[in-house]
């Protein structure tokens, strides 16, 4: 399951916050609840909020070909949104969805702005966060064209494998980058008896 830390913990340990620093982000972001099912992100909409998912499964996906591609799947413990449009008002171009009921707290980029008024060295401390997240995505893009179908569901099982009990196998598949029949012949073959 996904490691739930509280909003103040991770704004510290993302953003590099005091304490105090950690008071003022943390009184701009307000709760928010979604239904199973329900859009919380579209790319009809012109901007998108940061959210801090505190329970609950969302899935990022895009359409190509008329085929859902799914990028990404997170739980409690970790901030989301289209990072193209938050950070270069660039259009959005995925759709995240609840897979579960999910509450989370969410900050509008107007408000998320202020920061650099209200808190010393915003800039450095966001170049930090923004540069932990692009460290994250380089790591599963190599992850992605250097191991095999194989290697990689065995790497999410070892970080992720609890999702196969909260969230449907495709979206799994999809995010690995196979087919769900090529997933289930590597799961099948991965847990024979030896």
């Amino acid at each position: 399951m996904f490691i739930s830390m509280s909003l103040a913990i991770q704004l510290q340990q993302s953003l590099q916050l005091s304490t105090e620093e950690t008071s003022i982000a943390e009184g701009l972001f307000s709760s928010i609840q979604f239904n199973r099912g329900e859009t919380i992100i579209t790319p009809l909409q012109k901007s998108a909020p940061l959210y801090y998912i505190t329970e609950g499964y969302i899935r990022i996906y895009a359409i190509v070909d008329d085929k859902e591609v799914t990028q990404w799947i997170s739980g409690a413990g970790y901030f989301m949104t289209d990072l193209s449009n938050w950070l270069f008002d660039a259009p959005i171009k995925w759709t995240i969805e609840a897979l579960t009921p999910v509450t989370a707290l969410q900050i509008t980029s107007t408000e998320y702005k202020t920061l650099a008024k209200q808190i010393p060295n915003w800039a450095e401390k966001e170049r930090y966060f923004i540069g932990h997240c692009f460290t994250q995505m380089e790591n599963r893009i190599f992850q992605f064209i250097s191991l095999t179908a194989e290697q990689r569901y065995l790497h999410f099982m070892e970080q992720l494998g609890f999702l196969f009990n909260e969230v449907p196998h495709q979206y799994i598949a999809s995010m690995l980058g196979m087919t769900p029949e090529t997933l289930s012949r590597i799961r099948k073959k991965t847990t024979k008896p030896r």
